[in-house]
């Protein structure tokens, strides 16, 4: 009977054995996993850190002097960061965003060394920008070229932050999004302030996209050195399939040619049945038509609902107008129109735009002004963000990765 009573003792204690090890494998095996992942990314974003740079734009504004005050008040420089990738070892690609306006324009590497960066190209509408480093030989960043991102893939996001210091985010492409002349994807990856322009990279360190902007602020634009605005959720970036024509138009023309479909249009909306509730955009309106346009070969008139261009549906005069710009010129397209309750539809050719600069892209990349105090003020702001740098390296013992 003692013989039994230990012989049972002896089974439950090895079955409660084993249960524990069963229930405490699969956790084991799972934080492996993990471990192992992080490691991968590190090791991914070590190979691409030198590919990515720190881009400064510095710009002098006036600052309002106080009512009582007749003593001039020193001009104010003010310092946008963003992101940047090498393609090619004298050649960065970033955002527009970040860029525009700056009256002086500086790039920083990862291994510490900070030179100035002339324009060698913008492009407001898909927002990106090419930059001309001479001094400098960089690793370009390889890009993806086995097939598109898709969703669910694993997309590692490299950049730095507004005060210049590297970020690193884990994340997948939750949606790609289509348009006329253009693609984004949406990324789960964190964004930070001065992520504009960051590499998207995949789980082979390629690239396969640009980071772009934020979602819930669609224009991020890196930030500015004194923002104090916290890392966001899911990012848009622009994938390479519509990268790659961009850069190369920017590389050999210094710009991009754009659609024209000469048409002048208004808002339409239909209001709400509810009182106070909100009106439904319809459509663009056409107020003009340009003589001898894209518009009037295809038979639009003034008066006309343009619904739907390119199978996209049409809801806004600018949705319009960004997806004509954003299509190559010599592209057939069709277009979509209501006129009296009638529907019509029709195929053209767009034109080029004739705006080689579009007016609200005036001024950028303009040479540095003239004016002492201006340049004296820039001077004593590239020494500052010289000496931050340097502290910076000096505090993590290394350039920062």
């Amino acid at each position: 009977m003692a013989m039994r009573i230990s012989l049972t003792r002896a089974i439950r204690t090895a079955i409660l054995g084993l249960a524990l090890v069963l229930a405490v494998a699969p956790a084991a095996s799972a934080q492996g996993t993990l471990s192992a992942l992080q490691t991968d990314v590190d090791q991914i974003a070590r190979r691409a850190r030198p590919s990515v740079v720190t881009v400064f734009a510095l710009r002098t504004e006036a600052v309002a002097k106080a009512a009582a005050s007749a003593a001039p008040v020193p001009p104010r420089v003010r310092t946008r960061v963003g992101s940047g990738v090498a393609v090619d070892e004298h050649l960065v690609l970033t955002t527009a965003s970040v860029v525009l306006e700056a009256e002086r324009l500086l790039v920083s590497t990862a291994n510490g060394l900070q030179v100035e960066a002339e324009i060698v190209g913008v492009d407001p509408v898909f927002n990106l920008a090419l930059l001309s480093v001479p001094t400098l030989r960089l690793p370009p960043i390889r890009f993806a070229a086995a097939r598109s991102a898709r969703v669910g893939d694993w997309v590692i996001s490299l950049g730095t932050s507004y005060n210049a210091q590297p970020t690193q985010s884990l994340g997948n492409v939750a949606q790609r999004h289509r348009e006329p002349g253009q693609a984004l994807l949406q990324l789960t990856n964190t964004v930070y302030p001065g992520n504009s322009g960051a590499a998207a990279l995949n789980i082979h360190g390629e690239l396969v996209g640009l980071v772009t902007g934020e979602l819930g602020f669609p224009a991020l634009s890196g930030g500015d050195a004194d923002a104090d605005r916290g890392p966001g959720g899911a990012s848009f970036a622009m994938p390479v399939e519509s990268l790659r024509p961009v850069l190369e138009s920017l590389k050999t023309q210094g710009r991009v040619r754009h659609g024209y479909l000469g048409v002048k249009t208004l808002a339409a909306s239909l209001e709400s049945d509810r009182e106070g509730g909100p009106s439904t955009p319809i459509g663009a309106l056409v107020e003009g038509i340009i003589g001898g346009s894209p518009a009037q070969r295809v038979g639009l008139r003034p008066g006309d609902l343009i619904v739907a261009f390119d199978g996209e549906r049409v809801e806004t005069p600018d949705q319009l107008a960004r997806w004509v710009l954003a299509t190559p010129p010599g592209r057939t397209v069709t277009i979509v129109w209501v006129r009296r309750e009638v529907g019509y539809n029709g195929a053209v050719v767009l034109n080029e735009s004739p705006e080689r600069v579009p007016a609200w892209l005036a001024g950028a990349g303009a040479d540095p002004p003239e004016e002492p105090h201006k340049v004296a003020e820039l001077d004593r702001e590239i020494r500052r963000l010289s000496q931050e740098l340097d502290r910076q390296r000096d505090a993590t013992g290394s350039p920062p990765r």
